[in-house]
């Protein structure tokens, strides 16, 4: 998608009245000196002669070295000459012309006032500029800024502003950006608004006109990803089909503008299976390509295009001259690049793709070899974006993977690294986006951590299978938790290192969009050598942080001998459901793990029984059925994947009956209630009946929550928070009728209570409350938010107060031990995102508790009033003084066999879990 720099001409400066001879000679001067520099690049617009573009920008220069500071055309020339810079940059790739055309922008907006008429103008450049780094960079600050920009040039447009249409279109066409990175559909729906708005105010004879339907095209395009209505999609393709009768053969834009038509056209072959138009769509390319000569700044973007269509057209067809034509062409696109050109990687991957089709068909390894080789440097090319990294890693996943290479758990490591440095890059520029990032990082590896795992179980190396479940795990919460006191902890140990290690972070990404093409190599050469002293300083910089105390793993794998510390006071067993093979594996804390398989547990499966509990929560717990169809999941549960975990613990381990075990399950396993399973008829096997089960989101958590925790001996007992909302404050929720009774049993425990009730419960009250408390209840209602998990909140009364686990996570909990959530709905993953376990109750984890009591689906508000009182009875059983919150566990137990003994339906006793310690 392109932004645009318009006016379409430079601008040429106006003659005003000279006070005397010598301004006159100045002005005189400075008018051929720009004249002359718009000739050069005119001349460069018609023949992509190089030198012509190089002419152009040397005369800028030198009628900028020729204008005084206060010259009133010295905002021109800069502006003009950022054009030049930014212009030589989209053709060369080199760096430095998109940081000067930057600083060009910047003193030339500087010069721009508010009420300056040009001022719009240099806002859209400025804004391009930027959003062109951000592509290359994936620095989300830049694309924030861009936005800002185009946000302020189109509020000094009113509607009959020549600049107008641009500002909407390069608004819109940021916006789109910003979707692609954080997922916001309104971002798309604006940006899709804001384009229709531009093209609706743009004449037929507008030299942007044809612009401004390309990128309406690629967004709508784009939204056609989301809701795969053909409808959408034959909408871009039309939008596409105008751009090319706007742009005639020969104008600049054609060749783009073919490229676009035939990707939708691409794209609508891949989903109908249309021959007619992946035919068209490798004629279109064929045709810009013959307009796009080596050199032209489309030439190789083009080839690898055509090479993909054709890639396509073989997968249809299998006419082996187009797999053959197809690997040419990314050849070809590969000759062109150098080493250091940002594109490298996409050529790369692309050749990879080409290879592996060849060798399903030619069963010779040497293509197979090859296409891994292309794939593993396109993944370590470390002068390309991550986002091209990130895509050429997966498919050497998948490559590997499929045909049993040897490489393949290095590959699934290489992948999972890069995600990694992904979110470093995020927390490093935009700490505040990174919630709302990492979840679209998420979902780019929804089911890598699985597989990664089962692959090396597969290999017999477990060790390194449960390093990969650390790793990949409950990426949400372990990276808001990790950069959180990694880097938060990290300014406080060390402000020096951790601000150093921010900004080379930055700068090897910015560094990594170098390029050349046939020009610039010496440039080229010295931006190689200051990448390699920017990686040198980096790996030193972490050498030196991971020599401080409490960051000896700073962003690397933690290894087993550490992680198997979250076994130190029970085993703890990971269920790995992937599609390669499930299995569990159980963590002792003195002997090696164990792996056993699931076979009768497969995604489809454990997707089954996710289905059975999903049935309407309305009449969970009291319908007679549900708990019978409730019974049998329970059962199922046992018989698939707990039985045979329980035969090891007791048959091997020879584990006492009433220990304590820790689970910690993988994708839609998350959803079940893991610690029920079993049958509850008189002699029946069960779980409940035989071990006390927590669960954990990663190991890493659970060694958190233990260390250096001391029960304490005040002889008062534990500050208590207790929040309680008698109504509700959302339109659905029911009354809590018992809730006052709830309280009121809590302040019979004669400890030091902080009580929040009604309209008491403000955001900062309740969150100035938890950093005060060691304990905090929660009596209320819960909104859990599926497709925003980071937004799902406690409900209060006043309608417009609620609490986040965005809040939570955000603040600092000095005191935190234990928290209760007596609320409906807390524990309750989701289904879009199964391999994070993004709930209030894990978040409450992750925010510094070391222990967290929570319910699974709508809680019956009398059964929490029970629950409550026999839970802190037995939490209280030997006075204030002796409370320990390693008995949460224990008085949970407690409390459901309390709710059992009332003969409670199944579906209103299994709902309460414990996390932590």
């Amino acid at each position: 998608m392109h932004a645009t720099e318009v006016p379409g001409v430079i601008q040429t400066p106006v003659a005003g009245e000279p006070s005397n001879m010598s301004e006159a000679r100045t002005q005189e001067v400075l008018r051929a000196a720009c004249e002359a520099a718009q000739d050069s690049l005119d001349a460069y617009k018609a023949t992509y002669d190089h030198e012509q573009l190089y002419l152009s920008i040397s005369k800028y220069k030198a009628a900028l070295a020729l204008c005084p500071p206060d010259h009133q055309w010295r905002s021109l020339i800069l502006n003009n000459l950022g054009i030049a810079s930014h212009t030589r940059f989209k053709h060369t790739g080199i760096t430095t012309d998109l940081e000067q055309s930057i600083r060009y922008y910047q003193e030339a907006l500087s010069i721009r006032a508010v009420d300056h008429s040009d001022r719009p103008l240099t806002l859209n450049c400025l804004g391009t500029a930027l959003e062109t780094r951000f592509y290359q960079t994936g620095r989300v600050t830049d694309l924030d800024e861009g936005t800002q920009l185009f946000q302020e040039a189109l509020s000094l447009c009113p509607i009959g502003h020549p600049t107008r249409c641009v500002s909407l279109a390069n608004l819109g066409s940021a916006l789109h950006k910003r979707f692609d990175q954080r997922s916001d559909k309104a971002d798309l729906d604006k940006g899709i608004q804001y384009l229709q708005d531009a093209f609706a105010i743009c004449p037929i004879d507008h030299p942007e006109r044809s612009l401004t339907l390309n990128n309406l095209g690629n967004a709508i395009r784009r939204r056609f990803d989301q809701l795969a209505d053909m409808a959408i999609l034959d909408e871009s393709i039309l939008y596409h089909r105008e751009a090319l009768l706007l742009c005639p053969k020969g104008h600049a834009d054609w060749p783009w503008t073919l490229n676009n038509l035939a990707n939708a056209l691409r794209r609508r072959s891949q989903r109908l299976g249309d021959g007619a138009n992946l035919d068209e769509a490798v004629r279109l390319l064929q045709e810009a390509l013959s307009v796009s000569p080596v050199g032209h700044p489309h030439h190789a973007g083009t080839l690898n295009n055509l090479g993909a269509a054709l890639q396509r057209r073989f997968d249809q067809r299998l006419n082996m001259d187009d797999l053959r034509e197809s690997i040419h062409c990314h050849q070809d696109a590969l000759s062109v690049l150098p080493e250091s050109h940002p594109n490298r990687s996409w050529a790369l991957n692309y050749l990879g793709d080409a290879l592996q089709r060849l060798f399903d068909n030619t069963h010779d390894s040497a293509d197979f070899d090859m296409s891994i080789q292309y794939y593993r440097d396109a993944s370590e090319n470390t002068l390309s974006p991550l986002p091209h990294r990130l895509i050429a890693s997966r498919n050497w996943v998948a490559a590997a993977r499929k045909h049993g290479s040897d490489s393949v758990v290095e590959a699934y490591a290489f992948s999972m690294d890069l995600l990694d440095r992904s979110l470093l890059l995020v927390a490093s520029s935009a700490p505040d986006s990174l919630a709302q990032m990492s979840l679209g990082l998420n979902r780019s590896r929804r089911y890598i951590t699985q597989n990664a795992t089962s692959c090396a179980i597969e290999k017999n190396q477990l060790k390194t299978a449960i390093e990969f479940s650390e790793r990949g795990r409950a990426l949400l919460f372990s990276q808001l938790g990790s950069y959180r006191t990694s880097l938060d902890d990290l300014d406080v140990k060390d402000s020096r290192l951790a601000g150093k290690l921010r900004t080379l972070s930055a700068a090897l990404e910015d560094s990594a969009f170098f390029g050349g093409a046939t020009v610039g190599q010496a440039d080229e050469e010295d931006h190689a050598a200051k990448r390699q002293r920017i990686a040198a300083e980096w790996d030193r910089t972490l050498e030196e942080i991971r020599r401080l105390e409490g960051f000896e793993n700073f962003l690397c794998i933690t290894p087993f001998a550490q992680l198997q510390e979250a076994a130190s006071e029970g085993p703890v067993i990971i269920v790995n459901i992937s599609r390669f093979g499930s299995d569990a594996i159980i963590i002792h804390k003195s002997a090696e793990p164990v792996s056993i398989p699931l076979p009768e547990a497969p995604p489809v499966a454990i997707e089954a029984l996710v289905h059975t509990l999903n049935q309407p929560q309305a009449t969970r717990g009291q319908d007679h059925e549900w708990n019978r169809v409730l019974g049998g999941l329970l059962k199922d549960i046992w018989r698939i994947i707990v039985e045979p975990i329980v035969s090891y613990l007791e048959n091997t381990l020879d584990l006492p009956r009433g220990s304590r075990i820790w689970w910690m399950p993988t994708s839609l396993a998350l959803l079940l209630p893991l610690h029920a399973a079993g049958s509850y008829g008189p002699g029946d096997k069960n779980l409940s009946d035989r071990f006390v089960s927590s669960y954990t989101s990663t190991l890493s958590s659970l060694i958190r929550s233990r260390s250096g925790y001391q029960p304490s001996q005040n002889t008062f007992g534990p500050h208590i928070l207790v929040v309680a909302q008698f109504e509700s404050g959302a339109e659905g929720e029911q009354h809590l009728y018992h809730v006052n009774r709830e309280v009121a049993s809590i302040r019979t425990l004669q400890v030091q209570l902080t009580v929040l009730e009604g309209d008491e419960c403000t955001k900062d009250a309740v969150l100035a409350g938890m950093k005060e408390a060691a304990w905090a209840h929660f009596a209320c209602h819960v909104k859990q938010l599926s497709s925003e998990p980071f937004k799902s909140h406690f409900s209060f009364q006043t309608r417009d107060t609620s609490l986040t686990l965005l809040d939570i996570l955000r603040n600092d909990l000095p005191h935190a031990e234990l928290a209760v959530l007596s609320a409906s709905h807390s524990a309750a993953g989701n289904d879009t995102t199964p391999d994070e376990l993004i709930h209030l109750t894990a978040g409450m984890l992750f925010a510094g508790f070391r222990g967290v009591v929570g319910t699974m689906w709508a809680m019956l508000d009398e059964d929490g009033l029970v629950f409550t009182k026999d839970f802190y009875t037995f939490m209280f059983r030997k006075g204030p003084e002796a409370v320990d919150c390693k008995d949460a566990a224990m008085a949970l137990t407690m409390a459901v066999k309390g709710l059992r003994q009332r003969r409670v339906p199944l579906g209103r006793w299994i709902n309460f879990v414990h996390y932590g310690i």
